[in-house]
């Protein structure tokens, strides 16, 4: 099920679309926000990514981002990310949810552009950490090595130069040194440019699954695009 994110939460993630957007998407966000609490109907594409081939696809020469002064920060703990505030870098300030996933266990990574956000994507190696996601219910053999990837985030100042690729390729070698064998990822379906981005970073679609819930019930299917997808 799809947790419900707290007050503070919230009102963190209503600044940040005020910042990005002003009062009319911040308006326009807070009743789509209502009326999901009471009905929502979504289609999903779930995607997986074989890490080893992944990493060939997005060879680091061609992902370099097409921005200056960047720098990429993998975050796994609250402490850490402390002390990236410390030095001036807007990670909590700018990302959602960050202290709850951090005791998770999920991972954050960053790319700052001088000190500010400009791209943000989680990983998750537990299923704890996968729920402070607050991902889709798709399922993750996290026994069997793999991951789950989420909650994907770029500063629109920033969108278009490339930050989605480099930060994915950069997920994947992290996740080939913690010996992940597969990364799986949900995207919904009429998100086509994100749709587009995960595909260039290497995702490949199995499955389609659809999310229904009214008041406090809930349902979630799944159907694989083939007899043999996501294996």
């Amino acid at each position: 099920m799809l947790a419900m994110r707290d007050p503070p939460a919230l009102f963190e993630r209503a600044k940040q679309i005020y910042k990005d957007g002003g009062l009319i998407l911040l308006i326009r966000r807070g009743f789509a926000f209502l009326r999901y609490r009471l009905l929502a109907y979504r289609t999903y594409y779930l995607y997986a990514a074989p890490i080893e081939e992944s990493l060939r696809v997005l060879d680091e020469s061609h992902t370099v981002p097409n921005v200056g002064d960047f720098s990429v920060k993998v975050v796994s703990s609250n402490d850490e990310a402390d002390e990236l505030e410390d030095q001036g870098f807007k990670f909590r300030s700018q990302a959602t949810d960050v202290a709850k996933r951090l005791d998770s266990g999920a991972v954050a990574f960053c790319i700052f552009v001088g000190r500010e956000l400009a791209c943000v994507g989680w990983v998750a190696l537990t299923q704890e950490a996968m729920d402070s996601l607050d991902e889709p219910p798709y399922k993750v053999d996290f026994a069997n090595h793999e991951s789950c990837t989420g909650r994907h985030w770029t500063n629109p100042k920033y969108r278009g130069v490339g930050l989605a690729p480099y930060a994915s390729f950069n997920v994947f070698k992290f996740l080939h040194r913690n010996r992940v064998q597969v990364a799986r990822t949900a995207m919904r379906t009429g998100n086509i440019s994100s749709v587009r981005a995960t595909e260039r970073a290497g995702f490949k679609a199995y499955g389609e699954c659809r999310y229904l819930r009214i008041l406090w019930w809930n349902s979630w299917k799944e159907n694989p695009l083939t007899p043999d997808s996501g294996k």
